[in-house]
């Protein structure tokens, strides 16, 4: 009765048999088989196929719509069962990048994995727009706006931007005095060249150029405190060097704080309880502090 019905929903999920035999950890040939046999069963079609792609027929929508429903009820009654208040464990893997994941957000993840031990962490640090579902990770700490409809974003905490220059800079380049003057400066560019910034009320975009590209903000950073240019940096990697003297803020007025940091996942009906456990643990971390 119920062969076939795992195979079913993990196509479902990652909308191709290469991906969901991937997830599955089986062949290609195995999944297709048992869709094939569970079409058989039932007397319907589940997928329309061509050589690009598949995608459900009417009947295979309703019927994904059910067997999730189903399937959820199931996990439900299990963990109701068992007791949430069981260990959980098992592997999860997070993307991220930047000093705000390495000094604020990892030691949160510390803290969780000291009350769950049997939890393990595979924290990759990469400034690649990662595709979660194709490699394999269950979380992503993103910064600014978020524009895959595929994922689900939940907001961490605002993280303001800050315009900065060394003394050394500003002593033989004049100050900008709005952002479109900026083009006159050597810009400091991190993966955008288009910076944003507020103008009587409305978001804008000013393109900027320079010799100095990094995907790294300490490198950015140390190119600024060198005197190579103006950085357009988060406020809580500046703010030592602001207090000190070594860096002073530049276009305090036309600053704006939507760069907000995002927990990110994957659409799933079906989310790990270890995951989900985790996701929890963070919001409320940040939303307490």
């Amino acid at each position: 009765m119920w062969q076939g019905l795992d195979e079913f929903l993990h196509v479902v999920e990652h909308g191709s048999f290469t991906h969901a035999a991937k997830a599955m950890e089986v062949s290609t040939s195995h999944i297709s088989r048992q869709i094939q046999q569970l079409e058989n069963r039932l007397g319907s079609v589940l997928f329309q196929r061509t050589t690009r792609k598949i995608s459900l027929t009417d009947a295979g929508r309703e019927y994904a719509i059910k067997l999730k429903t189903i399937k959820q009820e199931l996990l439900d009654a299990n963990t109701q069962l068992q007791g949430e208040q069981r260990q959980p464990k098992g592997l999860i893997r997070i993307t991220g990048a930047g000093e705000f994941v390495a000094t604020t957000v990892a030691p949160k993840i510390v803290d969780f994995v000291k009350r769950y031990p049997e939890v393990e962490i595979d924290m990759d640090f990469n400034n690649r727009n990662v595709d979660l579902v194709e490699e394999g990770f269950d979380l992503a700490i993103r910064f600014g706006r978020m524009q895959d409809s595929n994922l689900i974003a939940r907001p961490l905490c605002p993280r303001v931007m800050t315009l900065v220059a060394s003394p050394e800079y500003l002593a033989t380049n004049a100050p900008p005095h709005n952002p479109s003057q900026l083009i006159e400066h050597n810009c400091l560019i991190a993966m955008n060249k288009r910076w944003r910034f507020s103008f009587n009320g409305d978001i804008k975009e000013v393109k900027v150029n320079g010799n100095w590209r990094s995907n790294h903000p300490q490198a950015l950073l140390n190119a600024t405190l060198m005197g190579l240019g103006i950085a357009h940096l988060a406020s809580d990697i500046v703010q030592p060097y602001l207090a000190s003297g070594k860096l002073v803020t530049l276009l305090d007025e036309f600053q704006v704080s939507d760069n907000a940091s995002w927990l990110v996942y994957p659409r799933k009906d079906l989310m790990p309880y270890r995951v989900r456990l985790l996701i929890e643990h963070l919001l409320g971390s940040f939303n307490n502090a």
